[in-house]
């Protein structure tokens, strides 16, 4: 009974515990004596180092470079000398690094501007999705023929719990928020802006309502659910339409930007500025002083924690992202990414994952699941090594939001099953 008044048809109702950060405003982290650039800080193909060690680099410095359609430039966020370029392994995956020395004298690059159009300006930025699937964000301006923005929804859903970073933007950096939406309705024509955002935020949903004045700016409310945010799911919430299988939301003329995506794509509009920092929530009852901090990338964890104290208490686990899509942090030395939104620390007692058992056939999973799969017969399918039928099943169709596991009575991991299916698919196109 426990599990069915936590589950909603769709979806699941989860603690979001934002107290600990909800009102703590956004501070200036000083820059760490060395940055850590991966080269797989988007989805797709990692980006081409065009840098050597021993080389002299300015804030804004190009140090990878966008290799094929589906990747994203990368820029140095200090100034100083090349250190290292090596294999590291950061989460579970071995990738190519750029090790940059800080000579703290925070030198600029003074960015090269011609007649640029709005897709060659954010790519050359080296903007991407900031939410968590580090999408490159020029792709999404890549209109064919057919195809127009009509409608644009900004995701200030923020649903997964502890992260905050997006509703203190909108709070501290309101201006330049309805500029940035302004300025997007303005080049490519927008008809409409709907901003969606959860009925918990209210402080920013106060000062939209005091702010904007735009017949063409609108503010959705939607009820506290999780996986309130995904693209699918809120589209859906926004307008009323399902995203067919296989379509992205400009096939339906509508794009879909997080917050702190679009004040990156504003400011490399405006300013011709890459992507070099941004607003990341450091929470967890072990951590001293949890807050919102603006981090440039590439930062070390650990200069993150010492910046709010370090820790109260070991935690037993590390989380880049939230508690329910957020990846192991294996080490401290590992950086902040272009798509850190929150940094989390959890107790012995809230990271203990109890011991699987047998499924029990409740379909929970199932009625949780908010893109309407067979978690369970997926996990399966992946166990049984019958990649064919979690291909079959529509493994490729996840949205990795974890609800089925999270509502699982018997805790069967089954969203780490239908990754682990989803890569193998992948690996055998």
């Amino acid at each position: 009974m426990f599990f069915r008044m936590k589950r909603k048809l769709g979806g699941v109702m989860v603690p979001k515990n934002k107290w600990l950060t909800k009102l703590e405003s956004i501070t200036e982290l000083s820059a760490p004596k060395q940055i850590i650039l991966p080269m797989n800080m988007h989805i797709g193909k990692p980006a081409k180092i065009v840098v050597s060690i021993g080389q002299e680099v300015k804030i804004g410095t190009l140090i990878g470079a966008k290799d094929g359609l589906i990747s994203a430039n990368i820029h140095s966020s200090v100034s100083g000398t090349v250190e290292k370029i090596e294999q590291r392994i950061i989460g579970v995956n071995e990738v190519s690094v750029v090790v940059i020395k800080n000579d703290f004298k925070d030198t600029y690059e003074i960015p090269q501007s011609g007649n640029e159009n709005i897709v060659d300006i954010i790519k050359n930025n080296g903007i991407v999705g900031m939410g968590g699937a580090g999408f490159p964000t020029d792709v999404k301006f890549l209109f064919k023929e057919h195809q127009k923005m009509e409608t644009l929804i900004v995701n200030a859903v923020e649903c997964e719990p502890f992260v905050t970073a997006d509703r203190r933007i909108i709070i501290e950096q309101l201006n330049e928020f309805i500029e940035g939406i302004s300025l997007l309705q303005e080049m490519l024509s927008i008809k409409q802006c709907v901003i969606a955002i959860e009925s918990s935020s209210e402080e920013a949903i106060q000062k939209l309502n005091a702010k904007i004045d735009n017949d063409r700016i609108k503010l959705k409310i939607l009820p506290n659910h999780y996986p309130q945010g995904a693209e699918k799911i809120v589209m859906k919430a926004v307008l009323g339409t399902e995203l067919p299988v296989g379509k992205l939301p400009i096939d339906l003329n509508v794009g879909i930007m997080n917050v702190s995506t679009l004040l990156a794509t504003f400011h490399a509009l405006k300013e011709n500025r890459p992507l070099i920092d941004r607003v990341v929530t450091v929470s967890g009852t072990p951590i001293k002083t949890p807050q919102n901090l603006r981090v440039r990338i590439g930062t070390p964890i650990e200069h993150v924690i010492e910046a709010c104290g370090g820790f109260i208490e070991s935690p037993m686990k590390l989380i880049n992202g939230g508690p329910m899509m957020g990846k192991v942090i294996q080490n401290l030395d590992e950086p902040v990414t272009k798509t850190t939104s929150l940094i989390l620390a959890l107790t012995r007692e809230e990271a203990k994952i109890p011991e699987e058992q047998n499924c029990i056939r409740c379909s929970e999973c199932v009625n949780a699941c908010p893109v309407n799969l067979q978690p369970i017969s997926i996990s399966n399918a992946y166990r049984a090594g019958d990649i064919e039928e979690a291909k079959r099943l529509g493994v490729l169709n996840c949205i990795d939001c974890g609800a089925c596991s999270y509502i699982c009575p018997s805790k069967i991991d089954i969203l780490g099953d239908i990754r682990a299916a989803k890569q193998k698919v992948l690996e055998s196109r």
